[in-house]
């Protein structure tokens, strides 16, 4: 294991053959014997090791006697210095430590400490620098490294000033209680004339070399892939925000209608805005129409309509297709002029739809409501689509390019155009065509010269019932109305329903990805 310090220092401790199992130990202050301490000079050569805590006692390995490194050691290893002969054999761990002299000399220190805990080196002639970094010359044993895996136990290694020290100090504490120093410390701490005085090591270890490099890279690359996709998700929100934004403001503006489009579901307006609507009398009038097809109208200054009344040339209301009785028929008029029977519009509004049947104007005022992703999508769709039917660029946003695109979908939802049409044109209903005449009649048609037919009492009030339909024909009639407004309106679904179940059909881990990337549900 790859270690950033050593710690050498004295230890007293008992016989563990007389005292067992748990001998007395003692730590010598460093006043009273040695110490060394080093956290920035340990190189690690090799990191064999099957981990826990790397620490013994210090011992320099006996020699085969007839090895020739024996007379070269012997400049650098006093006589006296401590062996594995001078240790209690049981219940403790062992460090070797001798000098780095040659190739041949290192080999057969590391043959002689087989199964240690580790072995600590030192260069004689090094000083207090640092040792030479493990792929330095000065480590190779000639055998292309292969001694690392061979020995299975780190080797590590010291500057050659504390490891000179630490061999005298291996001289000083390796007899018995003969020797001055041990027998005083012994004394002292109360020991036993049989228990031993030594220098234990101990490393501090951070792990394999492999693996803190291995980690940090696996990190890394973590923290670049994450911030790719916070960056990602960051910038998609963004530009989504944007186009929701924009689209926004084209609805609050007027440019783009989403209800109208089938985009977005309409409004139904509250009761109580719907009991605003002024009420009149209805009665008809042979004025000229305005530029919009609609009879000149007096201002109200109430909303009773027994009280009020005002002057229109739409002479019947286009949901039920009943004529107006004039001065008799109460009739509610809608923001756009267009006027109908209470019962039938009152309906439409509160539970279909806030717009006027005919010409689909908003009788509420538009609200601020949220713009999703897919209505931004719907709507470029759309753009696009126009854009390939000819529809110049400069009136794609304008409009131009809206009001071309409000025509070409009443066309089709609507019926504005004549029954005669082209190929390419879709062909209208039977209640689409019958549904453009009623409208065209209430809108520009003048009113007939003729003069009305003059019923009794008993048949106006059988014909209004204050402008209700009989009551034996309510239910028949209600359904009719029914029918006909659901025509009128167009298909009850919209890109909202699709969109809201799509979302529900998929999955957790796309909907998890949608959220997280925008567009990629």
């Amino acid at each position: 294991m790859s270690a950033q310090s050593y710690d050498t220092f004295i230890l007293a401790f008992s016989d563990p053959a007389s005292i067992s199992p748990n001998p007395q130990r003692a730590r010598i202050p460093a006043n009273l014997s040695f110490e060394i301490f080093d956290d920035s000079h340990l190189r690690t050569l090799s990191t064999n090791n099957g981990g826990g805590d790397i620490e013994g006692l210090l011992y320099v390995p006996d020699l085969d006697p007839s090895d020739p490194c024996v007379n070269i050691s012997t400049k650098y290893v006093p006589s006296n210095v401590t062996r594995f002969s001078d240790l209690p054999p049981v219940q403790y761990q062992y460090i070797a430590f001798a000098p780095w002299i040659s190739a041949a000399c290192t080999k057969s220190y590391l043959a002689a400490a087989q199964g240690n805990t580790a072995f600590m080196f030192y260069l004689p002639d090094n000083g207090n620098t640092t040792p030479p970094p493990v792929n330095d010359q000065t480590w190779n044993l000639n055998d292309g490294g292969q001694w690392k895996a061979q020995y299975k136990f780190p080797v590590y290694a010291i500057p050659g000033s504390e490891g000179t020290t630490t061999m005298q100090q291996l001289a000083q504490y390796s007899g018995n209680s003969s020797n001055d120093k041990i027998d005083s410390i012994l004394s002292e701490f109360q020991f036993d004339s049989s228990d031993y005085v030594r220098l234990y090591t101990s490393f501090g270890t951070s792990g394999s070399n492999n693996l803190p490099t291995l980690w940090a890279f696996l990190l890394i690359v973590l923290g670049v892939v994450l911030l790719l996709i916070g960056l990602t998700s960051v910038t998609m929100h963004y530009f989504q925000r944007r186009h929701r934004r924009a689209l926004q403001r084209r609805v609050e503006n007027g440019e783009v209608d989403l209800e109208t489009l089938g985009i977005k579901r309409s409004h139904r307006m509250p009761q109580a805005e719907i009991d605003k609507l002024p009420k009149y009398i209805y009665v008809p009038t042979n004025d000229t129409p305005d530029d919009k097809g609609l009879g000149q109208s007096s201002t109200p200054s109430s909303e009773t309509a027994s009280d009020n009344h005002t002057f229109f040339s739409q002479s019947s209301c286009t949901i039920c297709l009943e004529d107006f009785i004039p001065k008799t028929t109460e009739v509610r008029s809608l923001p756009c002029h267009h006027i109908y029977h209470p019962h039938c519009i009152d309906p439409h509004l509160a539970s279909r739809s806030s717009r006027c049947p005919v010409c689909m104007a908003r009788v509420l005022p538009t609200k601020n409501e949220p713009i999703t992703n897919a209505m931004v999508r719907a709507e470029r769709r759309l753009r696009e689509r126009q854009r390939l039917h000819g529809v110049s660029a400069d009136g794609i946003d304008g409009t131009t390019w809206l009001t071309n695109f409000r025509r070409q979908l009443e066309r089709r939802r609507r019926v504005f155009s004549a029954p005669g049409a082209t190929s390419d044109t879709v062909q209208p209903t039977r209640s689409q065509i019958e549904m453009n005449a009623v409208a065209g009649r209430a809108v520009s048609s003048p009113l007939p010269t003729h003069t009305p037919t003059v019923m009794s009492g008993a048949q106006t009030e059988a014909r209004t019932g204050e402008g209700r339909p009989p009551p034996a024909d309510v239910t028949a009639r209600r359904a009719h109305m029914n029918r006909r407004l659901s025509r009128m309106r167009g298909p009850e679904r919209t890109l909202e329903d699709e969109e809201a179940e799509r979302w529900a059909r998929l999955p957790r881990w796309r909907r998890a990805v949608g959220t997280v990337f925008p567009g990629f549900g």
